[in-house]
């Protein structure tokens, strides 16, 4: 009996001791906490400006080239990596006179100050990098007067046409943004026949084409 009594109180000994260096032993450390960074969004309005080379080519005639400048306007929408959107700009520029030239050598001079686009916009994203297409209506101002007097024929207007072009932009920040955008436009032709002083009835062609490299800065809000 005593001996079952000294049996039981070693190993309640023991047990007690393993118990106590059990705890004694360091805890195993937990991982760090991972912080969660969404990823960047293209979705949403954004407005800008841009400035940039124009060059103005009148299909019978010398083309000028000048300073653009302007803004533009918009919105994306972002579904996985592609993105959709519409944009609209105008633009002014610094072009010289255009020359309207027919087949005999007689010429109107030409004027085109301003211009803009409605177009539609598709993007693939790369997080902030954003490579797009776009393509959509085209507009321009445009007069013609004989030369020497300024003397408006044909009328002042506004020519339509097409336009597309494709451009890359990158977000710095979540809101500001910048890129470079390439256009070429095509303007739909018109014919003014008009009496030109010591020459004669003249008949012009008036068709108009723009080539447009801009930088662009915006803002996505």
């Amino acid at each position: 009996m005593k001996l079952q009594c000294v049996r039981l109180v070693l190993l309640s000994f023991l047990g007690l001791s393993c118990g106590a260096h059990a705890a004694d032993l360091p805890r195993r450390a937990d991982p760090p906490a991972t912080i969660s960074v969404p990823a960047f969004s293209w979705t949403g309005i954004y407005a800008g400006g841009a400035l940039g080379w124009v060059q103005i080519d009148p299909a019978a005639g010398s083309n000028k080239n000048g300073l653009s400048y302007g803004g533009f306007a918009g919105y994306n929408y972002q579904a996985g990596q592609w993105v959709l959107g519409i944009e609209g700009g105008i633009d002014g520029w610094t072009v010289g006179d255009l020359r309207y030239t027919d087949l005999t050598g007689d010429f109107l001079t030409g004027h085109s100050r301003w211009g803009g686009t409605i177009r539609g916009r598709a993007g693939y994203a790369l997080d902030r990098v954003l490579l797009f297409a776009t393509g959509g209506a085209a507009f321009i101002s445009e007069k013609a007067s004989i030369p020497g007097t300024g003397v408006s024929v044909g009328g002042d207007g506004v020519h339509w046409g097409w336009t597309a072009g494709a451009g890359i932009d990158y977000a710095l920040t979540s809101n500001w943004f910048t890129g470079i955008e390439y256009r070429y436009s095509q303007y739909d032709m018109s014919s003014i026949t008009t009496a030109i002083p010591l020459v004669g009835v003249r008949t012009f062609d008036r068709e108009l084409s723009s080539n447009q490299v801009t930088a662009r800065l915006g803002y996505k809000f």
